[in-house]
């Protein structure tokens, strides 16, 4: 199969999602104000996966070339700099999100980031030096982390309590969604219009699926209503509130002194340190791993790939969790994921590496939809959005250090493969970190332990 007929498929599966989801809708008649809330959300992380994908990921971005020739001063890792600060003040704008959430609200909240992120795009095609550019990255990612990284896991946390993994899913998978139309539009609108006015055009769609969202779609809480979040009314004690409205779980300042949020934090960032190897799936491949040429068409092939595997297997992952429980669920696919990466180190051809590909998709899944289910499984809904903004950092900081670290491993041992053997007996690190964080937080605050 190639590119050309793997990006049509990836379009098609696509609509037939969208068209699948707004039928569903129309059949029930439950086009309701949750069903808003999921727009919003998958609105809001297309938007960012319009962001990930031109500016974030090093192995598939479309700019950095572009503009390395139109500025030949420029060293590559002088200008990657930007990437770096981009990540780290997005995820350092997620506590700061936290805490502003509950004055301004989450439209407030998308609205402000909205616009902060589209400045940054501006800035990002205004710039003509090395000192712009990592201004544009530190404005873009503060705006990013107050408002399409943050806004949509918390209202889906607070309006969600039957199907919350699903739910996650779908919307999550709108980063899927935009980082694919991106990929195949990109290409062309750079080179019709030039990377400045590309950056302007992503400023405007960065503000229309924010800021618009913000305006008509999204919805703070249910509380705002006086009406219970979907499936509130069918859960235990331990995930509703109480009559008095008072909803279950530890305060920020009681998670602060539970030594097992360290312990989740810093599993977080080990389980994005780890999955910072797909930053360098294309760097792999284009080493002639095994000593074998693996062209082009079929590299890109492995990235349309992948992306296409995120957007179907987020929505899997969120299923699998209701279905199995938040635990089980982790191990059992981020332990397949492990396993396919172990093996593909040894793998010469290419449809059994692409097979593998689609396997190891599992874990990067896991590595949005996971997390937040995580928190809220330890330490409750009461302080959920305050909490999040803080052990939210985890796992983007992971990536953005263990990006650079992967790349050491071909320096060191002269290949990636020393790296990817450890992956599987890594992922059993980060899961007894999460297994007992949550378990042991639990049984603080829960009536009901299992989970």
């Amino acid at each position: 199969m190639n590119v050309k007929t793997l990006r049509k498929s990836a379009l098609v599966v696509i609509m037939f999602l969208i068209l699948g989801v707004l039928a569903y809708e129309v059949f029930t008649g439950s086009l309701t104000v949750s069903t808003t809330v999921v727009a919003v959300g998958a609105l809001a992380f297309m938007a960012w996966g319009y962001w990930k994908v031109s500016h974030e990921r090093p192995s598939t971005v479309f700019f950095t070339p572009v503009i390395l020739s139109q500025f030949p001063e420029f060293t590559s890792s002088s200008f990657l700099v930007y990437y770096t600060l981009l990540g780290v003040s997005s995820a350092l704008a997620m506590p700061v999100a936290g805490q502003l959430v509950d004055k301004l609200k989450a439209q407030g909240l998308l609205i402000i980031g909205g616009i902060i992120a589209a400045v940054g795009l501006i800035i990002f095609g205004l710039s003509t030096s090395l000192w712009m550019f990592y201004l544009a990255g530190i404005v873009i990612g503060v705006g990013v982390g107050l408002s399409a990284q943050y806004v949509p896991i918390v209202v889906v946390n607070r309006w969600f309590f039957r199907n919350k993994g699903t739910i996650m899913g779908v919307v999550l998978a709108g980063s899927g969604v935009g980082g694919m139309i991106l990929g195949i539009g990109m290409p062309y609108l750079l080179d019709s219009v030039g990377w400045r006015a590309a950056s302007f055009f992503l400023a405007a769609f960065m503000a229309a699926f924010t800021i618009l969202p913000a305006i008509f779609l999204v919805r703070n809480s249910p509380l705002d209503y006086q009406i219970p979040g979907y499936g509130e009314t069918a859960v235990n004690a331990d995930e509703a509130a109480d009559v008095s409205g008072v909803e279950p779980g530890l305060t920020q300042k009681e998670a602060f002194t539970v030594p097992w949020f360290y312990v989740l934090i810093a599993s977080y960032f080990l389980f994005g340190m780890t999955y910072a190897m797909t930053q360098h799936l294309v760097a792999y491949l284009s080493g002639t791993p095994w000593g074998i040429f693996v062209s082009s068409s079929k590299i890109s092939a492995v990235v349309i790939t992948a992306t296409l595997s995120l957007i179907v297997f987020k929505p899997l992952i969120g299923w699998l969790i209701d279905k199995m429980g938040l635990l089980p669920a982790m191990w059992l696919t981020l332990g397949v994921a492990g396993v396919a990466v172990f093996i593909s180190t040894w793998v010469t051809y290419f449809i059994p590496y692409l097979v593998l590909i689609v396997i190891m998709s599992l874990g990067t899944s896991n590595g949005t939809v996971s997390p937040p289910l995580v928190a809220q499984a330890a330490f409750g809904q009461r302080d959920f959005s305050k909490i999040w903004g803080v052990l939210g950092m985890g796992y983007p900081i992971g990536l953005a250090v263990g990006t650079p670290l992967w790349g050491a491993f071909p320096d060191k041992f002269g290949s990636y493969g020393a790296g990817f053997v450890l992956v599987p007996f890594v992922t059993v690190i980060f899961m007894v970190g999460f297994t007992l964080s949550v378990k042991k937080t639990r049984k603080l605050w829960a009536m009901n332990q299992k989970k």
